[in-house]
């Protein structure tokens, strides 16, 4: 009896574990989705929402410091207040501390996080995106960024776990890469790159800025 006793009470334990497990991940997520949702309106020209974009990553990266992901979106508000920022020298600062962030977050990469999904997209591909995002934005006469971010992107295409995310997610990528063929004069790729975000993604974040450009381009 004692045994059988003993049993139910582990079981139970472990069943509560679980459940508690299982509700940290979900207020994790929320609580992500709705700082996500505040970045990009402070990525849209909100100085203020992007303030509070940083406070919420920072909370969400030290409570979940294996997260890279967390991470990346608190360095890239960081490189967005340097956009917002007057003084030369802090627009600086602020550039570089969100950088050296995003680098971490890079660097905390590990195969596992091609497994993890928030949001049913995986933790690695979103670090990357934002990293590229962040790399394309920020002058490259201050912070040298470009070059890194081709390659980060080139790699990140290439993978299996990029061809396996969700087309919403394909699709940004692709309009990375077509702001990459602008920049290097490919306008046959740019045109083809841009289609594709179409394609994947019809009613996606980046489908009127690619429509303009294909009209712009007479494609």
């Amino acid at each position: 009896m004692n045994k059988t006793l003993q049993y139910i009470r582990a079981a139970t334990a472990a069943l509560a574990l679980s459940f508690t497990l299982v509700a940290a991940a979900q207020g994790s997520e929320e609580a992500f989705i709705k700082a996500q949702a505040t970045f990009e309106r402070g990525l849209r020209g909100s100085e203020s929402d992007n303030e509070a974009a940083a406070a919420q990553f920072k909370q969400l990266s030290e409570q979940e410091p294996g997260n890279p992901l967390y991470l990346a979106y608190y360095g890239s508000t960081q490189t967005i207040m340097a956009r917002d920022a007057w003084l030369p020298w802090k627009k600086l600062r602020f550039g570089e501390q969100g950088l050296d962030l995003i680098d971490k977050a890079l660097k905390r990469l590990k195969p596992e996080h091609d497994k993890v999904l928030t949001r049913k997209v995986p933790v690695s591909i979103e670090t990357r995106l934002v990293a590229l995002n962040t790399f394309f934005k920020v002058p490259d006469q201050f912070f040298h960024r470009y070059d890194g971010g081709k390659a980060l992107l080139t790699e990140t295409m290439k993978s299996p776990v990029f061809a396996q995310s969700p087309p919403e997610i394909q699709a940004r990528f692709y309009f990375q890469a077509a702001f990459v063929a602008k920049k290097d004069g490919r306008t046959a790729d740019e045109v083809a790159q841009l289609k594709r975000v179409l394609e994947l993604d019809p009613q996606g974040k980046d489908v009127d800025a690619a429509r303009a450009r294909l009209k712009e381009l007479g494609a």
